[in-house]
């Protein structure tokens, strides 16, 4: 379509060429004179009406520039900036000393099929994979480019039944950078909802990568079934998942679903959240979200972590290294509540921290603010959730960059 100022010109033109058939009997000098004064008028009006339509454009698309700001937010960026960090860990981190297990930990398309349990424990059939195809988080199964759209698309994959691929889909789009506030609220919202069946509930999806079954043998227990598996999670979630009242409650021939993980966490220190992951590199899902409780004054350390060996504790004693008053085992005035999960720095700046960890808290008003000694605290009802999941050498937890401030032990 031709712009405005085309327009005028043609228009000017044709004014101008009817003009000169009409006098085409004046002499000469007098046509070329009405000829150049023509000229310089045309040219004094498309100059000006190009001038003021370039300046109009100018104005018009500054007004409707679409606004990018959001995207490139601090929420936008802690997603992204956390997801790159963990594709980075799990490609150049080793693996543990002495873990040994059945599913990789490497950032490969799809995860290896669960182990068969030892034959002196489970002498009659191996354990049923549910799916051996994992949904890459990256496919974009309408193939369209707009990572906003993925909230509309995830919801027609709702419709359709597909909550793995959703799921998938949201991950994806989540870890985009690309995404405004609203939006990530949003599709935080709808992945909890999404794994409140894939992960919490007793539910098995076909073709969910992280869910595999299992069918229960004669002298089996909840810890032993985790233990031969090899499953990267504590047999309490487990008994969570199956909707289990008591561990022994399990009885031969029944079907129990296993949610093999691993876990990973990350924290962002302004909005006070920690984010729940479920498997590796690019597989890598969204779980759901909690509201934490974080270091006065920005002690907090940033930075990778990973769960220590040998420091997950249950109701442990704690002494306050300020006071020094000293706290037993299931004492209810415990600050640190009833759940410890101790953390390792694994970047060259933390590997030096010393009592730092996530655990329970007994001052529920505390959430949300920055009251601790350093560590991440957490409700009842949702540090024990995150005590079940996040494994012993092999879960890590990244905490956004800020401040950097004294850590006090043990807080």
């Amino acid at each position: 379509m031709a712009l405005p100022s085309q327009s005028v010109s043609q228009n000017a033109r044709g004014r101008y060429m009817y003009r000169r058939k009409r006098r085409k009997k004046f002499p000469t000098l007098a046509l070329l004179a009405c000829a150049a004064i023509a000229c310089g008028g045309v040219w004094w009006y498309l100059d000006n009406r190009d001038a003021e339509s370039g300046s109009t454009t100018e104005e018009t698309a500054k007004a409707t520039a679409p606004a990018t700001a959001e995207s490139g937010s601090p929420a936008a960026n802690f997603d992204a900036r956390r997801r790159a960090r963990s594709l980075e860990t799990t490609v150049t981190a080793a693996p543990p000393e002495g873990w040994t297990t059945g599913l990789q930990t490497t950032a490969t398309p799809a995860p290896a099929p669960v182990p068969s349990p030892a034959p002196t424990e489970v002498p009659a059939s191996a354990p049923t994979t549910v799916a051996t195809t994992p949904i890459a988080p990256e496919t974009n199964f309408f193939g369209g480019t707009s990572e906003a759209s993925s909230i509309q698309q995830a919801r027609q994959l709702l419709g359709e039944d597909r909550p793995v691929e959703a799921r998938a889909l949201l991950s994806n789009a989540l870890g985009s950078g690309t995404l405004t506030p609203a939006q990530l609220d949003e599709a935080r919202y709808m992945l909890a909802s999404i794994n409140d069946r894939l992960v919490f509930s007793p539910e098995v999806v076909p073709g969910d990568p992280f869910v595999t079954t299992y069918t229960v043998k004669k002298g089996d227990s909840l810890a032993k079934i985790v233990k031969s598996l090899g499953v990267q999670v504590d047999w309490r979630f487990i008994q969570r998942v199956n909707g289990l009242s008591r561990p022994n409650q399990i009885r031969p021939g029944q079907t129990l679903k296993i949610v093999t993980g691993p876990f990973h966490a990350s924290v962002e220190r302004n909005s006070h959240r920690l984010d729940l992951y479920l498997g590796e590199g690019s597989n890598e899902v969204f779980v759901r979200n909690f509201l934490v409780g974080l270091g006065e004054h920005g002690c907090t350390p940033s930075g990778m972590f990973r769960v220590r060996r040998n420091s997950k504790l249950v109701n442990p004693p704690w002494t306050n290294p300020r006071t020094r008053e000293h706290y037993a085992a299931n004492d209810p005035d415990n600050p640190i509540g009833e759940f410890w999960l101790g953390l390792e720095g694994i970047d060259d700046h933390n590997q030096q921290e010393a009592g730092f960890g996530i655990h329970g808290t007994i001052d529920p008003g505390s959430i949300g603010r920055n009251e601790s000694m350093g560590c991440v605290r957490m409700r009842t009802g949702e540090i024990d959730m995150i005590y079940e999941v996040l494994t012993e050498g092999v879960s890590t937890i990244w905490v956004d960059n800020g401040l950097q401030a004294a850590q006090v032990p043990g807080g």
